[in-house]
């Protein structure tokens, strides 16, 4: 099932073979795609457009395909090392119609700094960020300058499926999108939250998705869940689905709302 093949270890998930780093890490990350659908969602489109940002070695990427052969994926990541691993997972497994950007999605576009591990001994990219995290002490991390796009610049046709796992960054990105998130039908992204990042808020990021006409629902621990009622240790993670309104919904919400 594995074996090194420069220096990377390759391993089979939904019918493809994966070039990684960390087996451990993947392995978690194909179990919650593939096995637990954690980006599944349903289109009638034969070739619905997917952003997938924070892609990592791009199993998300490759299940969106594997649903959705026509599909056109854009996928964004942020982590030199393991882009290089996206794409080469793309090419190894023959996707057609994916555009791999090696990019972290910020509010503001040029270039950012970026926590990773810089450990032979543990070399995941699962908890890598622009923002620093608790578990970005010591000397196994390194810090890189990787470029920045803004998620207003894709916006620039109908979005079937923003997929966001960009570890701290989803409030503040979404919010310098907030004007141009019209054309997006779904959201489905993981928040992270932590004391040492008060400016990604659970709150106001449901907030921004409300008001620009998204119905937000928030999970913990696999169950939907209050706001009021989340568990916020330190760190957390949450998982939240948003669905776009229709114009004849909006127009409702409007006049419920007077």
């Amino acid at each position: 099932m594995s074996g090194p093949v420069e220096g990377r270890t390759v391993l089979a998930c939904g019918g493809y073979r994966f070039f990684c780093r960390n087996r451990e890490e993947f392995e978690r990350i194909c179990h919650d795609v593939f096995d637990g659908h954690e980006y599944a969602f349903d289109t009638r489109r034969r070739a619905p457009l997917i952003i997938d940002a924070g892609a990592h070695v791009g199993v998300a990427t490759h299940y969106f395909k594997n649903r959705y052969p026509n599909a056109r994926v854009v996928a964004l990541e942020a982590n030199p090392v393991t882009f290089t691993l996206l794409r080469k997972n793309i090419s190894h497994n023959g996707l057609d119609d994916v555009r791999a950007i090696h990019a972290a999605l910020a509010p503001q576009e040029g270039t950012i700094s970026f926590f990773t591990s810089d450990s032979d001994e543990e070399p995941g990219a699962w908890g890598d960020s622009a923002i620093q995290q608790p578990w970005h002490e010591g000397d196994s991390t390194a810090v890189v300058q990787v470029p920045a796009v803004t998620l207003s610049s894709l916006l620039t046709e109908p979005v079937d499926l923003l997929k966001l796992d960009i570890e701290g960054l989803e409030t503040a990105v979404l919010e310098e999108a907030a004007s141009w998130l019209s054309p997006v039908r779904r959201v489905i992204l993981e928040f992270h939250g932590t004391r040492r990042n008060p400016g990604n808020s659970i709150s106001r990021l449901t907030e921004i998705l409300r008001a620009t006409g998204f119905t937000p629902e928030v999970r913990q621990f696999g169950e939907e869940v209050a706001l009021s009622a989340i568990q916020e240790d330190e760190p957390y993670w949450l998982m939240v689905r948003a669905e776009s309104l229709n114009p004849w919904q909006r127009l409702r919400r409007r006049g419920t709302l007077r």
